[in-house]
C-alpha cells in the first residue's frame, strides 16, 4: 500500500531561508535536501509547470510571462494550452488528490477533515512567511500528516535581487543592430531597419520576414546568419562598464533547450544573465532605457543587491522525508524532475512525453527493489471525461450496461 504524499509548496520564501527552520533542518537531516534547477526562461508561471507536468516549455506553450504581439509586450495569463497536471493525472489513475490553496496555518486543518488521507495533497502556501511561522506550519502539518505519510516541502524559483538591470534593447541599438531616433523608446524605433529585439526576463526575437509586422530577415540561411551574429555579440561585446566582466553567461537557440509541439511559439534566442544581471523593467516590456547598463539613479525604483557575494544562479529547494525516502542526501536535480518522482513514489509509470527523471537516488534501496521504474505511452489509461462518456455510451448501447 503506498504511503499519501503531502506536497507543501511554499511559493513566496527564499530557497535559503528553510536552512533557518528547525523543523525543516530536522526534516532535510532525516530525509532529503535538493537544489532544483529550473529550464530557462525562469519566471514564476513558468517553472510551475515545469514542476507541475515534468516537462519544458516547449510541450506546455508557456516560455515566459509576456510574449510579443505587433512588437508590444503582451501578458500571458491563464492556463497553457499543451501539458497535463500532476494532479489531473493522478485522478486519471482513480487516486484522491486533494488541491488547497492557503494563507493561514489553521487552513491545514481541512486535511483532517477527509474520512481517508489522500493520494496527494497539494498545498500551495502564498503568504510571505517570517522563520519563526514557516517553522511552525511545518510542525502543524507533520502533527496532521503522521509518521507513516512523505512531507514533500518545495519552495518556488528564487534568486536575490540583482546588482545590475541591464536593457539588451539599448544593447541591441549600440550595435546597430536594431534601429531608434532619439530619444530612444519603443515609439521610435524604425522596425523595417530594424534585425532583432528583445523583450521579458530574457527573450530574443529576430525581425523575420512572415512572421513579424515589418519583418526584414528572410527565413533559412540568412536568419541562422543573424542568429549567430546576436548569439556572438551578446555575449563578447557586452561588457559591464565597471566591472568589464560579460553580462550574459550563455545564449541559446530554441531548438538547443526546448522540445516539443509549441516550439514555434518560443523566443528564436534565450539569453541567460549572469549572476547579478536582470533584464529592467523597460527591456522587460520591449522598450529603452536610454543606455544598456543602468546606472544608480536609474534603479532607486527597483530592488538591487548591494553584495556582490549574494548573487547566484535561480534555483527551488525541496526538503522531504517519509518511510520511502533515504536519510540525510542533499544533492541537486532538475525542477522538472519532481513530477515523475512524486508518480514514482505512488507506483505509476511516468507518461513517455515527461521529460524529467525520476531522482532514484532520494528513494530507499528496498523501495527501488519492490518498485521498478515504468515508462507508458503519453495517454495510456488517461482517457479524457469526454472519451470515458463516449465508452460508456457505446457499452450502454451495446447492451453491457
Amino acid at each position: 500500500m503506498k504511503k499519501p504524499i503531502y506536497l507543501l509548496w511554499l511559493e513566496d520564501v527564499q530557497p535559503s531561508s528553510l536552512s533557518t527552520v528547525p523543523s525543516l533542518v530536522e526534516l532535510a537531516r532525516r530525509g532529503i535536501d535538493l537544489h532544483l534547477t529550473p529550464l530557462p526562461l525562469v519566471e514564476k508561471g513558468q517553472c510551475y509547470y515545469q514542476a507541475m507536468t515534468g516537462m519544458g516549455p516547449g510541450k506546455f506553450g508557456r516560455f515566459d510571462a509576456v510574449q510579443p504581439e505587433m512588437y508590444c509586450a503582451q501578458v500571458l495569463s491563464g492556463i497553457p494550452e499543451g501539458g497535463r497536471l500532476l494532479p489531473d493525472i493522478l485522478r486519471k489513475h482513480k487516486l484522491a488528490v486533494t488541491s488547497l490553496e492557503i494563507t493561514a496555518t489553521d487552513a491545514l486543518d481541512i486535511l483532517t477533515s477527509a474520512a481517508e488521507a489522500p493520494d496527494l495533497a497539494l498545498v500551495r502556501f502564498t503568504a510571505v512567511l517570517a522563520p519563526n511561522e514557516l517553522d511552525a506550519l511545518v510542525q502543524h502539518c507533520l502533527a496532521i500528516i503522521g509518521s507513516e505519510a512523505h512531507l514533500f516541502v518545495l519552495t518556488g524559483v528564487s534568486s536575490p535581487s540583482p546588482r545590475t538591470l541591464v536593457n539588451v534593447n539599448d544593447f541591441l541599438a549600440d550595435e546597430g543592430l536594431l534601429e531608434v531616433r532619439q530619444p530612444r523608446s519603443r515609439a521610435t524605433i524604425i522596425w523595417s531597419e530594424t534585425l532583432a529585439y528583445g523583450l521579458g526576463t530574457g527573450q530574443i526575437w529576430v525581425n523575420l520576414r512572415g512572421r513579424e509586422p515589418q519583418g526584414i530577415v528572410n527565413s533559412g540561411r540568412e536568419y541562422q546568419e543573424v542568429c549567430n551574429v546576436l548569439i556572438r555579440e551578446l555575449r563578447t561585446n557586452w561588457l559591464d562598464s565597471v566591472t568589464y566582466e560579460p553580462v550574459v553567461e550563455q545564449v541559446f537557440k530554441k531548438d538547443e533547450i526546448y522540445t516539443g509541439e509549441y516550439l514555434f511559439k518560443a523566443p528564436d534566442l534565450t539569453v541567460v544573465y549572469r549572476p547579478g544581471y536582470a533584464a529592467s523593467p523597460n527591456a522587460t516590456n520591449l522598450d529603452l532605457d536610454g543606455e544598456s547598463i543602468l546606472s544608480a539613479q536609474q534603479t532607486d525604483h527597483v530592488a538591487v543587491a548591494s553584495d556582490p557575494g549574494q548573487s547566484q544562479a535561480p534555483y527551488a529547494r525541496l526538503i522531504a522525508g517519509g518511510p520511502s525516502l533515504v536519510s540525510d542526501f542533499s544533492g541537486q536535480a532538475e525542477l522538472i524532475d519532481i513530477m515523475p518522482s512524486i508518480m514514482y513514489l505512488l507506483g505509476l509509470p511516468i507518461p513517455q512525453h515527461v521529460d524529467g527523471q525520476v531522482i532514484e537516488a532520494i528513494f530507499t534501496q528496498s523501495y527501488r527493489l519492490q518498485t521498478p521504474i515504468r515508462r507508458s505511452e503519453v495517454d495510456e489509461g488517461l482517457l479524457s471525461d469526454e472519451e470515458e462518456g463516449l465508452i460508456v455510451n457505446r457499452l450502454r448501447d451495446l447492451g453491457y450496461l
